[in-house]
């Protein structure tokens, strides 16, 4: 996190009682980088209480950009990452709990909202599941290499669940939306600029109803 960033949550702190909640996240967030789930599991105390708007903020979104100085999308992962461990690993939760920050063998959240993300895919099977799970829990493995093989689990899962001719289908039903969708575009560009005369207007017509009809079949 920025000096600038870290020096603004600091005269934040300067001004709170050590024993608050607000303190406590704000700390929490100071330590982010080495133990991101004390913080995961402070803002979503904070999120289910609304004790954000006691604090002047209208939104959980604005109280996590201004005060936390923290994007929307990496405070989503957060919570979504230690809900997914309280639901799922409660004694892994509780073992990284009790580590606190000589946690040294937690994981990188970004590689627990892979995890969680595989975990609600049905296409993945349990084996596959356990395999990335324990590369996530029990490997050195890094955040973009847990993304790559549960990228690499999905597509082989897919392909060997899908038809190959009902795969060729929804191809040509989504190249076939494509068009009409460019068609109609071109169809309104032409009529408000004038550019055609009306004969060439209605051969466009023609060919997007052609298309719909296409697309009605299947």
């Amino acid at each position: 996190m920025r000096t600038k960033t870290m020096r603004e949550i600091e005269e934040k702190m300067d001004h709170l009682d050590p024993e608050s909640l607000r303190f406590r996240v704000l700390e929490a967030v100071k330590k982010f980088k080495g133990n991101w789930l004390e913080l995961g599991r402070f803002v979503s105390v904070v999120e289910k209480s609304q004790t954000f708007r006691e604090w002047g903020f209208v939104t959980f979104e604005s109280y996590c950009t201004r005060e936390l100085k923290l994007r929307q999308q990496t405070v989503s992962k957060l919570l979504r990452s230690f809900l997914f461990l309280k639901r799922e690993e409660p004694a892994s939760l509780s073992t990284f709990l009790e580590d606190g920050d000589g946690a040294g063998r937690l994981p990188d959240y970004e590689s627990v909202n892979v995890l969680r993300l595989a975990r609600a895919k049905k296409d993945i099977s349990e084996k596959d599941y356990r395999k990335l799970r324990s590369a996530v829990f029990d490997g050195d493995v890094q955040p973009r290499e847990v993304g790559r093989q549960y990228r690499s689990m999905l597509q082989s899962a897919r392909a060997d669940g899908v038809d190959p001719e009902e795969a060729w289908l929804r191809k040509r039903r989504e190249l076939l939306k494509k068009v009409l969708g460019s068609l109609r575009s071109v169809k309104n560009t032409l009529e408000l600029s004038q550019l055609l005369p009306a004969a060439g207007i209605a051969t466009l017509k023609k060919l997007i109803e052609q298309v719909e009809e296409e697309l009605t079949r299947e």
